[in-house]
């Protein structure tokens, strides 16, 4: 992905992808960046609103999408467990 936001690896973000054909965006509850370099960063989804992973899966393999994302609050992080 590619942010002019510089954000450090360990740092938990809400994703939420708009996607053609859908009505309202998809929600990654939450990731984590693993990796930056220059404004290109790598990040793990770990926690999809339900009944998105397959949709994501399907546009991340299969071309461009936009990416809204809003850092995560730790707290939210103990809430439930992880489900991917």
């Amino acid at each position: 992905m590619q942010s002019n936001v510089a954000l450090t690896p360990g740092s938990y973000l809400a994703l939420h992808i708009e996607a053609p054909d859908t009505e309202s965006p998809l929600a990654v509850e939450i990731s984590i960046v693993r990796w930056h370099k220059d404004n290109q960063f790598g990040i793990e989804f770990l926690r999809y609103a339900q009944g998105v992973r397959e949709q994501v899966t399907d546009l991340i393999e299969g071309g461009e999408v936009s990416v809204i994302s809003n850092q995560v609050d730790e707290a939210e992080l103990t809430r439930s467990p992880v489900a991917v």
